[in-house]
């Protein structure tokens, strides 16, 4: 299947099947209100974006998405979907290594520890494409807004990232992407 990419505006047609796919592929506590992430698209001033892969053959159909922060030397992916349909024939694989090419190849996202099947799973996919899990990090993401729950996490990286970069990459997390430190200090 040949897929299109594209980033998101906040008008985009698109923007329906986002948040459809947003909303039913994260709980609550791993996403923030939908109308604050169209603020955040929506506003000129954000380093927050959204590219989608749509079918070539119906460039109307959204087949995944990622949404991401460019710090500069390094990115953060907030979130990354594939629609139910897809999931297991490659199009993971093929929308990452897409956007680790031609978007950002230093990054940095966070993962649920490797307690469940379905964490394990995850992170040997990150891994496959070159991913570094950093397991003695302790992280923990501060909640969406008043009403969400903190999460603790674990982070990975693709490039040369090192401990320094990986640590002012919280820092930015933290005031830009959450605009709060989580109540649990993270070490």
């Amino acid at each position: 299947m040949e897929i299109i990419y594209r980033l998101i505006a906040h008008t985009d047609p698109a923007i329906s099947q986002i948040e459809q796919l947003y909303t039913s592929a994260f709980p609550a506590d791993e996403r923030r209100d939908f109308c604050d992430f169209l603020s955040l698209l929506a506003d000129e001033e954000s380093v927050f974006a959204v590219m989608g892969a749509f079918d070539a053959g119906d460039e109307s159909r959204l087949l995944a998405f990622i949404t991401f922060w460019d710090f500069g030397t390094i990115m953060y992916l907030e979130h990354f979907a594939v629609i139910p349909q897809m999931r297991g024939h490659g199009i993971g694989t093929t929308v990452f290594t897409h956007f680790l090419g031609n978007i950002a190849s230093t990054i940095v996202l966070e993962v649920e520890p490797p307690e469940t099947q379905v964490a394990i799973k995850r992170i040997k996919f990150y891994e496959a494409l070159g991913l570094k899990l950093w397991p003695q990090f302790h992280y923990v993401q501060p909640p969406y807004s008043p009403d969400k729950n903190e999460l603790e996490l674990k982070l990975m990286t693709h490039g040369n990232v090192t401990l320094p970069m990986l640590e002012n990459a919280v820092e930015e997390i933290y005031d830009n992407v959450y605009g709060r430190r989580p109540a649990r200090s993270a070490e």
